[in-house]
């Protein structure tokens, strides 16, 4: 989405996922053509073990020679949903592209998602409710929650250093 709307070439969601280290589940293998596997949850859960240095979003993006710059507002930074809406409302007037990163169970309220971390882009800020783009192919595309919502799933990410706002900036490269 950052990507298209930049007017970046656009690489396949799977390839980029790859280069960011993605580990899915054996049973969630079939849903991808180039994929990493471990039927042991890696420290971080599934998904993107881009806390690692070798997947670290610049240098998959330089690997890649996408245009983005990435950096980290982390969750453990931000006092409050209050401070969390002001400082997205900051980075919606300023036409920066922001993803969130929380833990989905916290999210939507469901204990069986106990090890789901996940990140979305979001969309805008109206009020206090926070509207996020979901790539989840089991989700709504959009949906809307209270910055109080958001902040507590923020809070409970996996890691309060990779937790929190990623910024996603478009470079001359």
């Amino acid at each position: 989405m950052v990507m298209y709307r930049h007017g970046i070439p656009l690489r396949p969601a799977e390839e980029i996922g790859y280069h960011l280290g993605l580990v899915v589940a054996p049973e969630r293998s079939k849903l991808f053509s180039h994929v990493r596997t471990s039927a042991e949850v890696p420290s971080a859960g599934y998904g993107i073990q881009s806390h690692l240095p070798e997947y670290e979003p610049n240098t998959a993006f330089a690997r890649m020679n996408i245009p983005l710059h990435f950096a980290i507002d982390p969750i453990k930074d931000i006092s409050s949903a209050s401070e969390l809406l002001e400082k997205l409302r900051a980075y919606e007037k300023d036409d920066i592209d922001v993803v969130v990163a929380f833990h989905l169970g916290t999210l939507l309220d469901d204990p069986t998602l106990e090890k789901a971390y996940h990140a979305c882009v979001v969309d805008r800020v109206e009020g206090d409710q926070i509207r996020l783009i979901d790539p989840s192919f089991y989700a709504p595309k959009w949906r809307t929650f209270t910055a109080e919502q958001l902040f507590t799933a923020m809070k409970k990410h996996v890691s309060p250093e990779y937790g929190g706002i990623w910024l996603l900036t478009k470079t001359n490269a």
